[in-house]
């Protein structure tokens, strides 16, 4: 066996996958049509528009386009989606279930004239469907190195640009006697798609590398894929970082386009329980290398058209070394609050760049210079929440959106990672002083009742 830096056989990748107005819509052959009037602009679809995914929409009407949902049949959903999509607003709501060719028929009679993915399962869904149209997208045949995290690696790694030292593998055999061939001690074993930490196991023996993968393996996770191959890495140890960016091709020149709207340095409290993300000044010496690493990273994985979210690693004497990318918008996103602080989002910038073929004013680090923190909530044990101690955490004066169901009495799990968050809310001043005013308050709060135990 050979020691690799991506899989150990080719893993199968499934391409061809088998607050406006309430509308009243009708279903024939898999399409929910909507009644109502066409836009003269242009329509885009949306594919799998689910968590910041369904902000396109009212970005999309008030550019004076019209939006398709293309919703991926229950049958090809992960649990958390069923039954997600609010439909009002949507010109239609097209249902794919693996059929590409019925799906890109009924997207060319809407005369869509451009594509997004909403969420990360409607990312391959997306690539093939532009490239069927004819219409701006990213290509397909690469569409595993924006979904797989052992092929991301290797890609890097041919490239010459640091990656993690990573192994793709079904057998447990193979990333034990891997393991044993690396240098220090400490690994992550990982589901190959998944997201939001989901999965994740830090190991640092054989005893628990077995135990993690049996714990893993063949398992469902949140995207919906089986976890039939893992991805065991080396652990990287620095400051983490979250860069957001978006991308287009430079008209006439066969160049793209990487802008990056936003830079985030990712505190976490232990293992991969969130604590905050603050953004950064793009004008300082780390904010500027992230982007130029990351320029390559997206030039290698292919991704020339929409958004990313790209999560690194600063490593000390090595320099930022990816941990992976996703080729649509940040997830647990609230983009009404940071338009309001910065005059965009990275749904905006988005929409800017499939629509004028470039991202608009706020790109490019040209955001209003304001302190803003992502504060993500941590519920130790399941419950509820108290609707007084909830009243108050929203009325802190830094507070100016979260997402995620903070309603009176919620219930909430034991948060074990960022899935399992109770919310994430973002704070905005004028002072660092305020944020970490408030930041402090908020734990105190979590501490002191926001979340009731459920009785027994």
């Amino acid at each position: 066996m050979r020691a690799l830096t991506g899989p150990t056989r080719v893993r199968p990748y499934l391409t061809d996958l088998e607050h406006m107005m309430t509308v009243p819509t009708i279903t024939t052959a898999g399409v929910e049509t909507p009644a109502g009037t066409h836009s003269t602009h242009g329509v885009l679809a949306v594919v799998a528009p689910y968590g910041t995914g369904k902000h396109y929409l009212s970005e999309i009407v008030a550019r004076g386009w019209d939006c398709i949902a293309v919703r991926p049949s229950d049958a090809l959903l992960p649990p958390m989606y069923r039954g997600a999509l609010d439909p009002d607003g949507y010109r239609q709501v097209v249902v794919h279930n693996g059929d590409m060719q019925a799906t890109s028929a009924a997207l060319r009679k809407a005369g869509v004239t451009a594509i997004v993915a909403g969420t990360e399962i409607g990312v391959p869904i997306a690539e093939i469907l532009a490239h069927r149209l004819g219409l701006p997208g990213n290509d397909p045949q690469t569409s595993h190195l924006r979904r797989d995290k052992g092929a991301m690696a290797a890609a890097l790694h041919d490239a010459g640009l640091e990656a993690p030292r990573s192994l793709s593998t079904d057998n447990l055999g193979n990333a034990l006697a891997w393991a044993s061939m690396q240098s220090g001690a400490e690994f992550v074993l990982k589901p190959a798609d998944s997201g939001g930490s989901d999965g994740v196991a830090f190991v640092s023996s054989p005893e628990q590398l077995q135990a993690a993968w049996h714990q893993l393996h063949q398992v469902p996770n949140a995207l919906g894929g089986t976890n039939e191959f893992l991805i065991l890495q080396e652990r990287l140890r620095g400051t983490q970082y979250v860069v957001n960016s978006v991308s287009s091709p430079a008209p006439g020149s066969g160049i793209t386009r990487h802008a990056f709207t936003e830079i985030w340095a990712d505190h976490r409290t232990t293992g991969h329980l969130y604590d905050r993300l603050v953004m950064l000044q793009p004008s300082k010496l780390i904010p500027r290398m992230l982007a130029q690493y990351t320029a390559k990273v997206l030039d290698v994985l292919g991704i020339s058209y929409g958004p990313a979210h790209t999560e690194v690693m600063y490593v000390p004497r090595r320099g930022p070394v990816l941990i992976e990318t996703g080729a649509r918008p940040e997830g647990s996103y609230d983009p009404i609050a940071m338009r309001e602080a910065t005059g965009s989002d990275h749904v905006r910038d988005a929409v800017d760049t499939v629509i004028q073929g470039r991202p608009g004013l706020y790109a490019h680090g040209r955001r209003p210079r304001r302190s803003i923190t992502k504060v993500s909530l941590i519920a130790p044990h399941d419950g509820t929440l108290d609707p007084t101690v909830l009243e108050t955490l929203l009325a802190l004066p830094t507070v100016k959106g979260h997402v995620g169901a903070l309603r009176p009495g919620a219930r909430v799990t034991r948060t074990v990672d960022l899935l399992t968050s109770p919310g994430r809310l973002t704070l905005v001043a004028d002072t660092d002083a305020a944020i970490d005013a408030d930041c402090e308050a908020i734990r105190d709060l979590e501490a002191d009742g926001l979340y009731v135990k459920a009785a027994k």
